[in-house]
């Protein structure tokens, strides 16, 4: 929660968060199916051991439990995000209570879905996780500000079935992004892993209708080149960064 509310010093228009389904069906904000080892610590002060727990097999309250507000030291993680500020007693919050605290400003909620056919048994399966969320999203009267996306485009589908009022976007990998595909599927925005984007295919992408918003681009030089091929967002771990290039 602290990691939001920084980002809005920055002009963010809209937060992008990965959300999972509790074992009691708490829609939470986390990013990866399980805890993580580099970020989770019990309530004992140790560090999770991998493979860590599913959060699908915990009850919210026992999530509540583990410390997420420090990243586990002289780990890649640590190494890849050395200015990291850490806020120790950070819990892993539920999407309702970020959709509350923002209920009365503009910010929008790009809320991926965490889930992968590869890995049925890690989650709920698209149905149910997709209501789940929509369920969070009507509760709070949020549907106008979000934006649902997942890289397992049967939940997608079950959005678009199922909340017709919420918004979608594609989500694509490295080696599987071709706009046509992304658009014979109906998508309306492609949110396409930014190194596979080229001005040809951002111009492909505007010929078939489709809104680009490419992740995760962090790098000054990568931020200045993906902005000079016209996309329409840029989601980045660093927004001051490229709210400079804009």
């Amino acid at each position: 929660m602290p990691g939001f509310e920084r980002a809005l010093t920055f002009g963010v228009t809209t937060f992008e968060l990965d959300v999972g389904v509790s074992r009691d069906g708490v829609v939470v904000i986390h990013h990866d199916r399980r805890l993580n080892p580099d970020l989770a610590r019990g309530p004992d002060g140790r560090w999770v051991a991998a493979p860590a727990a599913l959060i699908g097999s915990l009850a919210f309250d026992e999530l509540q439990r583990y410390d997420v507000g420090r990243i586990r030291p002289g780990s890649e993680y640590a190494r890849r995000f050395p200015r990291q500020q850490p806020i120790d007693g950070a819990r892993i919050p539920a999407l309702s209570e970020l959709l509350e605290r923002y209920r009365t400003g503009t910010v929008r909620f790009n809320i991926e879905l965490k889930l992968l056919p590869e890995a049925p048994d890690e989650t709920l399966s698209p149905e149910p996780f997709v209501k789940a969320v929509v369920a969070a999203v009507r509760t709070a009267g949020m549907e106008p500000r979000c934006t649902l996306q997942s890289f397992d485009w049967r939940a997608v589908k079950v959005v678009e079935r199922e909340a017709r009022e919420i918004a979608t976007a594609y989500l694509t990998e490295q080696e599987d992004s071709d706009p046509r595909k992304v658009a014979a599927a109906g998508a309306r925005t492609w949110s396409p892993d930014f190194r596979a984007l080229t001005a040809e295919t951002c111009t492909a992408a505007r010929a078939l209708g489709l809104r680009v918003i490419p992740w995760t681009v962090n790098d000054d030089g990568d931020i200045r080149r993906v902005l000079g091929l016209g996309v329409d967002g840029i989601i980045s771990d660093y927004p001051d960064r490229v709210k400079k290039a804009l």
